[in-house]
């Protein structure tokens, strides 16, 4: 499952978060402006599934582009949304018992690759959206129970500030501050499928786990870290050193 990306200069979102943490106001788009690997494997009025509501959970941060939007359905559906290149984070939960598949699609119907793809019940945030080029206008849902959807602007992730950060499942993380230096993470996971921890700096995107099962190990955080994914499907902790 590991993904192998060339960062190309420019339109880069980190600039954007960066901006946002040091106080100031974030300007441009929320565009990671990644090309993507193509040998890897792995639409008129807006009818939505359901009219979206405010996220009343949603901590407030600053946005170039959006406000948190939820959309909520049943079983498999088609949401519609405003068409947009941003980079955006998605938040999911499903209650069902079978397949939970999440596919963003662009303005002609064709589908990115999934964002979830997990059986059963599912609770985690991704980020949505983040390959140059690409333009959303909606998402593909196949599911057998109820589920919602959250969309967010990236610079509401997670904030990471403690030298310690738990959490379970999905989630996408911002490293305040920046990583600086020489910067060690003890990582602790008690899952039993994928464990994948990827690490984007203004200049890149390096992936730093790709395991299955529990793990219990040491990496380097790269410097200039400012945002980091992790998907998972148990408990984790990260510890910097």
């Amino acid at each position: 499952m590991k993904v192998t990306l060339a960062l190309l200069g420019g339109l880069v979102v980190l600039a954007v978060i960066g901006a946002f943490l040091s106080g100031g106001e974030p300007a441009g788009r929320d565009r990671l402006a990644f090309t993507e690997d193509t040998s890897s494997s792995s639409p008129t009025e807006e009818v939505e599934a359901e009219a979206p509501v405010e996220d009343a959970s949603a901590t407030p941060t600053p946005s170039p582009t959006m406000k948190p939007r939820s959309y909520r359905g049943v079983g498999d559906k088609v949401v519609k949304v405003k068409e947009t290149e941003d980079v955006l984070l998605a938040t999911l939960t499903h209650a069902g018992g079978s397949n939970f598949i999440v596919e963003p699609v662009d303005p002609g119907g064709a589908e990115q690759a999934s964002i979830v793809n997990e059986i059963g019940a599912y609770k985690g945030t991704v980020i949505v959206n983040e390959y140059e080029g690409k333009v959303l206008r909606g998402f593909k849902i196949k599911a057998d129970g109820a589920w919602t959807l959250t969309l967010k602007p990236l610079t509401a992730a997670r904030p990471w500030t403690a030298a310690r950060v738990s959490g379970r499942g999905d989630e996408v993380l911002l490293v305040s501050p920046a990583s600086s230096g020489l910067t060690t993470v003890k990582v602790n996971h008690s899952g039993s499928s994928n464990i994948i921890v990827d690490a984007y700096s203004e200049g890149d995107r390096d992936n730093l786990i790709n395991e299955i099962g529990s793990y219990r190990g040491e990496v380097l955080l790269p410097d200039g870290t400012i945002l980091v994914t992790v998907h998972a499907d148990g408990r984790w902790t990260f510890t910097k050193d």
